[in-house]
């Protein structure tokens, strides 16, 4: 088990390194700004030389990727119901998402930044977990179909 972790995990860095370069690339062209930036001014400011902020980033968007790569392997415990797994994932992924996120300057420490986000972080969660249950329910049903044509 140790070792899948460690694959996962590896498996999570470049995933994430892609994904925070693509996201950080769109905001340079959404914001129309002349040169890349790897996240908000406030954040590529708090550094002397802009290398330094790009290499930062980089850094977390691989912790970012760990994270969700290995909180992914929650969803393999197969007698947790999908409801435990949802719930284990989401308290784990926000737990350690939302440091990341801030430190990676993708918002502020601010109450109703900080609200607005977690809102919307529950909304993804219940979408996922409807998501899943549906899934679940189709794929009972055709268990049960199969077990009848026996």
């Amino acid at each position: 088990m140790k070792k899948r972790i460690f694959i996962v995990a590896a498996a999570g860095v470049p995933q994430g390194i892609t994904i925070g370069l693509l996201i950080s690339l769109v905001f340079s062209y959404i914001y129309r700004l002349e040169n890349y930036v790897p996240s908000a001014p406030y954040f590529t400011e708090m550094f002397k030389h802009p290398l330094n902020a790009i290499a930062v980033s980089i850094v977390l968007w691989a912790l970012m990727g760990i994270l969700f790569s290995t909180t992914s392997l929650i969803f393999t415990k197969e007698n947790w119901s999908i409801t435990r797994q949802t719930v284990t994932h989401f308290i784990v992924t926000f737990v350690g998402f939302v440091p990341l996120a801030i430190l990676a300057g993708w918002f502020p420490l601010r109450w109703g930044v900080f609200i607005f986000f977690t809102i919307i972080f529950v909304i993804i969660y219940v979408f996922l977990w409807f998501i899943s249950m549906l899934k679940a329910k189709h794929d009972i049903q055709k268990i049960n179909r199969n077990i009848k044509k026996k």
